[in-house]
């Protein structure tokens, strides 16, 4: 597989796992995913998501393309 593929779809994973991070420790929304209080903030949710954003965020710093220098 291409690097460049890798980084950039690391890339796109980690900004949609802040998201979700972010959508689930905000109370007052309906969250999916959930088997309870749907309402409510749900933060081991968001810490998971957390956790995604950041091996992605690694494996995009480690699958950056490479400059090629004349």
């Amino acid at each position: 597989m291409n690097r460049s593929a890798i980084f950039y779809g690391a890339i796109i994973v980690a900004v949609l796992a802040v998201i979700l991070s972010v959508y689930y420790i905000v109370p007052g929304y309906y969250h999916i995913l959930t088997t309870h209080d749907y309402n409510s903030g749900h933060p081991t949710h968001a810490v998971a998501f957390a956790v995604v954003a950041v091996i992605c965020i690694i494996a995009a710093l480690i699958y950056r393309p490479r400059s090629v220098v004349r």
